[in-house]
């Protein structure tokens, strides 16, 4: 009948026959329903790689201060070891100094020594100015250094033959005497230069003497007789080589 109700079990099968036919005609829709959660698993680990993407510029200068910082703090092995010394640079040389040598052989007895003695006879002096070496008569006497001669004597004095050099030792003036000479034996004369080595004389016995020696002293700048052995111990810096 056209007026009657329509039958529910007729009714329900059209509704979801026509709810399952506007599925198939739009799938989008079903697959965006079925895989939400997928998408917003997807959606986030989109996130956190944009943004671990963004932060890598500031990671990577992180990085390169840490190097700078362990860079500082390092020191090559090169630069801790000793570089070896350039000797030849860095070694200090004496450009310039005096020679000095002894008088006499070194090795020559000394008869008496600079100071106060028992005089040994009348007219000699009990304090000693000089060292009395005895290498044997006419030995040759040579001069200690450089210098220029200030003065010589004669037989008539208490020193006999002998002699006075000026020199100029390490900056510093001294002078040398050569004392009992033997007669004839002077080789020098007052203003002459002299070398090292240059022959003065011979050990003779001339003027207050009792026998063959030279007396051998030292003057400072001042002109005060000091040690002469001494002196010659302290300055002598070359054998004793006569010239002839």
């Amino acid at each position: 009948m056209h007026g009657a109700a329509p039958d529910p079990k007729v009714f329900v099968p059209l509704f979801q026959k026509s709810a399952s036919s506007a599925r198939s005609r739009h799938p989008l829709i079903g697959f965006l329903r079925v895989n939400r959660s997928v998408l917003a698993i997807s959606a986030t680990a989109f996130a956190v790689l944009a943004v671990g993407i963004h932060q890598l510029p500031a990671q990577a200068a992180a990085q390169v201060l840490v190097d700078q910082v362990i860079g500082v703090q390092s020191m090559p092995v090169s630069t801790a070891v000793a570089q070896p010394v350039d000797l030849s640079r860095d070694s200090f040389q004496v450009s310039s100094y005096t020679t000095v040598q002894w008088p006499v052989a070194p090795s020559s007895p000394v008869a008496s020594g600079f100071g106060y003695r028992i005089a040994p006879c009348a007219s000699c002096s009990s304090y000693h100015q000089g060292t009395d070496f005895d290498p044997g008569r006419g030995t040759p006497i040579a001069a200690i250094a450089d210098g220029v001669v200030t003065e010589v004597g004669n037989p008539s004095g208490g020193l006999g033959v002998y002699a006075i050099i000026k020199h100029d030792v390490d900056g510093v003036t001294f002078s040398s005497l050569y004392g009992h000479m033997e007669l004839g034996s002077l080789q020098l004369a007052v203003g002459q230069t002299v070398t090292r080595g240059q022959l003065v004389g011979r050990v003779g016995s001339t003027g207050a003497s009792t026998g063959a020696h030279l007396h051998f002293g030292i003057e400072d700048s001042s002109g005060t007789f000091i040690d002469s052995l001494a002196w010659l111990r302290q300055y002598a810096n070359v054998p004793y080589a006569p010239a002839s």
